[in-house]
């Protein structure tokens, strides 16, 4: 009888787990097929990019728990390919928060629907850059006005401006 309790929560746990897991692979199963680089970053990490100290970059990153970014290649782009992945998020039941399109600048970003843990997923064209990323944590999203400015003024490292190839 204990043992039947002990197998039911341990498959209770798994489950939860694997579906908090679930959110993430549905991201990666898109993004590392279609992906020129790949950046996966903490809090720790994402503090050590703020090379002045802003105490407003920093209090932004402090309910950051991951942060996944994907520059994605050329062929997901021009097949539309990303919608596939924005909607396979809203049939997982994350709601659209922004979706901005105009000229050649697409704007897609979705939020889990749990309160306590929230997930977000997005998508950021633009001319001379597309973007996928995955965050898990929170953030005040009036704040990134002031971390875009801090990013311009050399406050924070810009790491998908590395010449990685030096390292290759």
């Amino acid at each position: 009888m204990i043992k039947n309790k002990i197998f039911i929560t341990l498959i209770f746990i798994l489950t939860i787990f694997l579906s908090v897991k679930g959110q993430e692979n549905l991201f990666k199963d898109f993004a590392e097929n279609h992906k020129q680089r790949a950046f996966c970053l903490y809090p720790s990490t994402l503090r050590m990019l703020n090379i002045s100290d802003n105490t407003e970059i920093n209090n932004v990153v402090d309910d950051i728990k991951k942060l996944l970014i994907y520059k994605l290649d050329s062929i997901s782009i021009a097949d539309k390919l990303y919608r596939d992945m924005i909607n396979n998020f809203k049939s997982n039941g994350f709601e659209e928060y922004i979706s901005i399109y105009g000229g050649n600048n697409e704007m897609y970003l979705l939020s889990s629907p749990e309160k306590k843990h929230k997930e977000y997923v997005g998508i950021i064209i633009q001319e001379d850059i597309t973007l996928a990323f995955f965050m898990k944590g929170d953030i005040n999203w009036e704040e990134i006005p002031k971390i875009l400015n801090g990013i311009k003024e050399g406050n924070f490292i810009n790491i998908l401006d590395l010449n990685l190839a030096q390292f290759e």
